[in-house]
């Protein structure tokens, strides 16, 4: 198996392109911070926007935040040519390693039977319980959609709602916090 390489936006312009590409691909419009939010807000030191490559190939993005010893995981996907190879598992593997003095939290879309796409969220939990990821069994409410949340610990901590939602505040700072939670409110 090749090594994965984690390249951060930061220390390299020429990926955008691919990260770009494979976000507004990966992710539902409603779900989408905007690009250019995003890239602006990885300048932070607690912000990581990765492209992920195989020997110079490209397989997929992450981009996350850090706060106190939270790590979130905003967003994981990976490229539609890469899809079914393992990628996703050696990601996740890397950044538990990485980040292994860490609560690693992410959410995902609820998993509801009367959603269209069930099976899809159903197989997406079940990616990351398999992973090590266990349930914190509360939602959150970001634009219209409940997410559901999960975590890593290899002690089994927990994160709280109310640590997650300093996290959001701590990274969008507070004009574009009171902003951005004021439209998922609505």
């Amino acid at each position: 198996m090749l090594k994965l390489d984690f390249i951060d936006v930061k220390h390299n312009k020429e990926i955008v392109k691919d990260l770009k590409k494979l976000y507004k691909e990966a992710f539902p419009k409603n779900e989408q911070v905007p690009f250019w939010l995003l890239k602006r807000l990885s300048r932070k030191d607690n912000v990581n926007f990765y492209g992920i490559y195989e020997e110079d190939k490209f397989a997929g993005l992450v981009y996350n935040v850090i706060y106190k010893d939270i790590v979130f995981i905003f967003y994981l996907a990976i490229d539609k040519n890469a899809r079914g190879n393992g990628y996703g598992g050696r990601i996740l593997s890397l950044l538990k390693e990485k980040y292994k003095d860490y609560r690693i939290v992410l959410n995902i879309e609820e998993v509801n039977e009367n959603k269209e796409n069930f099976k899809q969220r159903e197989r997406r939990k079940n990616f990351y319980i398999k992973n090590g990821f266990y349930d914190l069994n509360y939602t959150i409410k970001e634009y219209g959609e409940d997410y559901e949340m999960l975590c890593y610990n290899k002690d089994g901590k927990y994160v709280s709602k109310e640590e997650y939602m300093c996290l959001m505040r701590n990274y969008f700072g507070d004009f574009l916090y009171k902003f951005v939670y004021k439209k998922i409110s609505e």
